[in-house]
């Protein structure tokens, strides 16, 4: 655009260093984020009291590095015990940002069958350690409900966080998911027919029949 335009040819390099000097100048510098993360701490434990904000660090070449971070606001907590169904799905999706990474929601489903966040995290990655931790730090927001159900994308390390911290609770699985792993073995009108049928079923007899 700039060649055909102003009849001019920078290299891609620059253009990119330049965006991100415009893109500091407007949100502030990447690595000055994490430096606001206690001071986001302080102004939530201020205005939103029993909140919950945990910034784990770690060291790294004697330096102080963020390590990962877990984020419930108590209205939403306090919402999901008193009025929403006692499930939780919970999953994660890639950060694309600088410093990449992965970020986390245990999210429950309201009375109107609305989404209805109730923590968040933010990981390196999908471990059974970083896992563990999330669902520590969710057990002690939400306590130890009984009755409580999870649905997960079929992931090893978070069923394996799930079975270590909420060894009572249900879990169920991504249909879709379990759709993907049908397709290794059939394929044809058995998806629309009754694999579908069967998960949409709301009764034991329709659900048999199907299945």
């Amino acid at each position: 655009m700039l060649k055909d335009a102003h009849k001019i040819v920078v290299p891609y390099k620059r253009v990119y260093k330049g965006k991100n000097l415009v893109m500091d100048k407007i949100y502030g510098p990447w690595g000055k984020s994490f430096d606001n993360l206690y001071r986001l701490k302080a102004h939530l434990e201020e205005s939103s009291p029993g909140s919950f904000l945990v910034i784990n660090n770690h060291t790294i070449n004697n330096k102080i590095r963020f390590n990962r971070l877990f984020f419930a606001l108590k209205p939403c907590v306090d919402g999901f015990l008193r009025g929403c169904r006692l499930y939780l799905a919970v999953d994660s999706t890639f950060l694309t940002g600088r410093f990449m990474g992965q970020l986390c929601i245990a999210c429950a489903v309201d009375e109107h069958n609305w989404m209805y966040p109730v923590a968040v995290r933010v990981i390196d990655s999908e471990t059974n350690e970083n896992w563990v931790w999330f669902m520590d730090r969710l057990k002690e927001v939400v306590g130890t409900l009984e009755g409580l159900t999870f649905y997960t994308d079929c992931g090893q390390a978070v069923m394996n966080g799930i079975s270590e911290v909420f060894p009572n609770a249900e879990h169920r699985e991504c249909m879709y998911r379990l759709v993907q792993n049908f397709k290794k073995r059939y394929s044809g009108k058995v998806f629309d027919d009754h694999l579908w049928a069967s998960s949409y079923s709301w009764s034991p007899y329709m659900f048999e029949k199907h299945y």
